[in-house]
């Protein structure tokens, strides 16, 4: 590797400093790039758990979202992610930015590498990197920080593994499995396990896509890809386990319905998008009706007019080839086709996956790869001609580039009526007239009419392949630079963590309690004349999903991606029910203030603040500015909630209720007196140990609240349960005065432990097992290639060349 480098330093530097203008507002600015799940999920847990390392803990716990849910077993924050270093040597928004920046350097590096491991040119290389890194599925793809971290893993995964198999090296064996564990802790589990499918296709089959001969024999390299996995699994399983047992326990658990899964699936339209970004925006009317989880997939004219010339000219094993492209393309347009169906009704695990559009980033790669392979086509067939030009494709390049000519000219005259005429005939949205298409039209006129002169000019031998090659490179750039130029938002760093009225009033509150927003205030529209408020307190006075643990707030909701099935399964109750007093939801949830979209009638609800004019879409509606009938005015009201269980109290009577069905009826229907009574899943035993003195009153006192560590003081007056408004997930431990004490299931969701009648310190720890299994199974697997290693270095050196040339034999 320090090889390659060094040996490619010109080629770091130019596509360092080119990822850098790119991003230069992140990384010269006092912003934070925000671009949807950014600023919402992937910064607070972020934040989380790195102030959690800071104060000496290790970040198994996140208090702050759903009534509490693990952190470190969500994997999707990226805890033991190695890059993720950089933000304990970095400040916290210059390092979050610098890793999302450093993945598309990355990208582009390992895709150049993989190119090169394909025995491609230079040139072709740097063609590939410059589309994989800078086309718009990468671009769309940084929102959703885990799939990008996961994306970028995958070209080097693959470059390894081919050298592995070259060169029949246990060595390159080790480093495949290694890269695979990395991608695997990124978070992007769909693009992980795709990824590893196609290791074990190539692995497996590698005559059908690579040329040459000396591959291993069937027997090694079976046991090379059972090694890759085997190794995985062993250093991964401190990450693994936790993440199984998280899934296992959550609300998705059970796997998505498939109308649920084949959500935001690639339309045949989509394919537009490689050449016009964005043609067919609608509004917001197109989030809900297509597929809005990628903003573009532009790759531009050179990309797949190159990928044209290898299938049309080029050597090697293009059928191969072809089917990997229509493979991924398939699975990406999920629910477009009949085979994402067959595979969701059969393949197991396939039903936990969302977004099939995800899949597209390996369409995405093998189209860039074969840019590459159709450049270093065409350059063997112009040297196959000598001096000679090439007459037929240098007619075609210019009959193109003068019907585009044409075009432009046209639509540059005719362009105040073309505009109106579309925007008349076919209008697609007020907030996206045609301008911006037509716009993008002149855009990739211009682009690939440049190119085809080059290609003209290349054909015609006027140009070397040299300056060809260069001249093309630099027009790519430009492209796709311009192309998908404004596809990363940025927050100024003062207004994403700056207070608001909502926030200082509950700040005001020294008590512990949770704050809840209904669905239809998160994702309600604010007018146009009011934008900047979108900048600024947006986050902030909706409580917005996961920001508030950003302000060390306590939110009975949050973004969710993996939510505890017990949790889940009340917050649909209160969804569903006709007003927030109906059920005693809120009450057992510890929220003490909600935010609602209308005025709360009854119930004993305390208006604190009325906000500004707000647009709500109805559930399951689509909103679209243009279209009025799909908004209803309002103005979101704070509210105090009276009768708020505490976080944590003592209750004096149990009712013993098994069935999950009539507890939820009795807490849907206000059926009992949560201050009182406690519903359990079997009856509570008490210890039998009073401690000292008998107290004139119940009383609980907070000792300690950190992430994985509760401490209590509890004064009883008589048997009592200590009642924890906090998730009662699995690897939760109870200790009252020093000794182990059962966890009781409370109230379907939360935690109760007996104590009898004194004066009791309580302690609850988190020491999930499966997080202490995984680690040690880790560290054996450690201990074990690090003797391995060992054996293989203080081998004879002539034992160590047979081996490595032995298994190529056969």
């Amino acid at each position: 590797m320090n090889r390659m480098i060094l040996k490619n330093s010109g080629v770091l530097l130019a596509w360092g400093l080119l990822v850098a203008a790119y991003f230069w507002e992140a990384v010269s600015l006092p912003v934070l790039l925000g671009e949807r799940d950014l600023s919402s999920f992937f910064f607070p847990a972020v934040k989380c758990w790195v102030e959690a390392v800071q104060r000496g803990e290790f970040p198994l716990w996140n208090p702050y979202s759903f009534a509490g849910q693990p952190l470190f077993a969500s994997l999707q924050p990226g805890v033991l992610y190695p890059p993720n270093v950089l933000l304990f040597f970095l400040p916290l928004f210059a390092g979050f930015n610098l890793t999302i920046v450093l993945h598309f350097f990355l990208s582009g590096w390992f895709v150049y590498l993989l190119s090169r491991e394909l025995e491609t040119s230079r040139q072709a290389g740097f063609l590939a990197a410059l589309g994989f890194a800078l086309g718009g599925f990468l671009l769309s793809l940084h929102s959703v920080l885990s799939s990008l971290q996961s994306a970028s893993w995958a070209p080097l995964v693959l470059c390894f593994l081919l050298r592995a198999l070259k060169k029949a090296s246990w060595k390159y064996v080790l480093l495949t499995a290694l890269i695979v564990l990395v991608q695997f802790l990124g978070g992007g589990i769909e693009i992980f396990l795709l990824t590893l499918a196609l290791v074990a296709l190539i692995a497996l089959f590698p005559r059908l896509w690579l040329s040459g001969g000396g591959w291993p024999g069937r027997p090694w390299r079976l046991k090379s890809l059972a090694l890759i996995i085997v190794l995985f699994l062993g250093l991964g399983a401190v990450q693994i386990l936790p993440f199984w047992e998280m899934v296992r326990e959550s609300s998705r658990g059970g796997g998505f319905s498939y109308g649920q899964a084949t959500i935001w699936s690639l339309t045949p339209q989509d394919l537009w998008y490689l050449f016009f970004p964005d043609f067919f925006w609608r509004g917001m009317d197109y989030y809900f009706q297509d597929q809005n989880w990628l903003k573009s997939i532009y790759l531009g004219f050179l990309p797949l007019g190159l990928l044209f010339l290898y299938f049309r000219y080029g050597e090697g094993k293009r059928i191969g080839w072809a089917g990997l492209v229509l493979g991924s393309l398939v699975l990406a347009l999920g629910r477009n086709t009949p085979v994402y169906e067959v595979l969701f009704r059969t393949v197991p695990g396939v039903s936990l996956i969302r977004y099939p559009v995800k899949f597209f980033f390996l369409t995405h790669l093998f189209i860039c790869l074969l840019a590459g392979f159709g450049w270093d086509s065409l350059v063997k067939k112009l040297q196959a001609l000598g001096g000679e030009p090439w007459k037929g494709p240098k007619t075609a390049a210019l009959v193109l580039a003068l019907v585009l000519a044409f075009m432009l000219l046209a639509a540059a005259l005719f362009y105040p009526d073309l505009l109106a005429y579309l925007n008349t005939h076919y209008p697609l949205s007020s907030e996206r007239p045609w301008s911006g298409n037509l716009h993008n039209f002149f855009r990739f006129t211009v682009a690939a009419l440049l190119m085809l002169l080059v290609f003209a000019f290349l054909t015609d031998r006027k140009l070397s392949l040299a300056w060809g090659g260069r001249g093309l490179i630099f027009l790519l750039a430009a492209d796709l630079f311009l192309g998908n130029w404004g596809h990363y938002r940025v927050f100024d760093r003062e207004a994403y963590l700056k207070s608001s009225p909502n926030l200082e009033i509950i700040r005001q509150d020294p008590t512990f309690f949770r704050v809840y927003a209904h669905p239809l205030v998160l994702k309600a529209l604010v007018p146009a004349a009011d934008r900047e408020w979108m900048h600024s307190d947006f986050h902030q006075e909706r409580f917005y999903l996961d920001y508030p643990a950003v302000q060390h707030v306590f939110n009975a909701f949050g973004f969710p991606v993996l939510v505890f099935k017990p949790i889940k399964d009340l917050l649909v109750l209160f969804e569903t029910s006709p007003t927030p007093g109906a059920t005693d939801v809120l009450r057992l949830l510890n929220v003490k203030y909600l935010l609602w979209p209308d005025p709360i009638a009854g119930a004993g609800a305390r208006l604190i603040r009325e906000m500004g004019l707000h647009q709500y879409v109805e559930r399951g509606g689509r909103p679209d500015p243009a279209r009025p009938e799909s908004l209803r005015a309002g103005r979101p009201r704070l509210y105090g909630m009276p009768d708020t269980l505490p976080r944590a109290g003592l209750i004096s009577q149990a009712r013993v209720v098994k069935s999950e069905r009539e507890r939820g009826d009795l807490i849907k229907s206000r059926g009992f007196d949560p201050t009182r009574t406690v519903l359990l899943e079997e009856p509570p035993i008490f210890p039998g140990r009073p401690a000292g003195n008998l107290p004139r009153q119940d009383e609980v006192r907070w000792v300690a609240y950190r992430n994985n560590h509760l401490a209590l003081q509890a004064a009883c007056s008589g048997p009592r349960l200590l009642l924890l408004s906090e998730a009662d997930y699995p690897g939760w431990r109870a200790r009252v005065d020093g000794r182990p004490e059962k966890i009781y299931r409370a109230n379907h969701a939360f935690r109760a432990v007996p104590l009898d009648p004194g004066i009791h310190e309580v302690r609850f720890d988190y020491q999930p097992g499966s997080f202490y299994w995984g680690l040690g199974i880790s560290l054996v697997t450690l201990g074990g290639v690090i003797l391995g290693g060992l054996f293989l270095l203080l081998r004879p050196k002539g034992n160590r060349i047979q081996e490595e040339i032995a298994p190529g034999i056969g």
